[in-house]
């Protein structure tokens, strides 16, 4: 006779149902994945110190817009209601897989010394097989994709000198779905106890 433990017996009234509403007699809500969201896990200082500063110094940029651009793209990214978020986005910057082969094809193909720059920061295994997934698991990576968009489109940082210019530079020039500058500034503001 084979015994069960009593650690893995359910009692038959027990559901193991984490949707509170079906704990109450409702009918389940659909299951809800949201992407995970790095600002939530990372204080945005970590980020900046940690992830934003050693990419962009990698890449030869020591300007603190950029890092300030950067890191309210990840915020605003972040925090960006769903309707405005890129449908397809990819990682903590919501960059799609179409706007990823379109700047490698259009930018870095042009431009030899930056694409091998960038491509040393990839993996080197599992970008040759999927290199859309180094947008969700390589924050080095990822920052670079993202300031290789701002950087293809010759955004100009001289005059953003406050949040509210950073805030326009990431309305008019980054892929989301209607985002508004008060979008980029809401998220920046949270973040930073403003």
């Amino acid at each position: 006779m084979t015994t069960v433990s009593p650690y893995l017996m359910q009692s038959p009234q027990l559901h193991l149902n984490h949707d509170p509403a079906a704990a109450i007699g409702q009918e389940p809500a659909l299951p809800f994945n949201p992407p995970l969201n790095i600002a939530v896990l990372v204080p945005p200082q970590s980020l900046r110190c940690h992830v934003i500063r050693p990419t962009l110094t990698y890449l030869g940029v020591a300007d603190t817009r950029a890092e300030n651009l950067l890191l309210g793209t990840l915020l605003a990214m972040a925090w960006l209601p769903a309707d405005k978020q890129s449908g397809d986005g990819i990682g903590p910057y919501g960059i799609s897989a179409s706007v990823h082969t379109r700047l490698w094809d259009d930018y870095l193909a042009t431009q030899p010394d930056l694409a091998s720059l960038i491509r040393g920061l990839a993996s080197q295994r599992c970008f040759l097989q999927d290199p859309h997934a180094e947008l969700a698991y390589n924050l080095a990576y990822a920052t670079a994709i993202a300031w290789m968009i701002y950087q293809q489109q010759a955004v100009c940082l001289a005059e953003a000198s406050d949040t509210q210019a950073l805030a326009h530079v990431w309305q008019l020039t980054y892929p989301h779905r209607g985002g508004l500058a008060r979008d980029f500034i809401s998220s920046w503001n949270m973040t930073h106890g403003d």
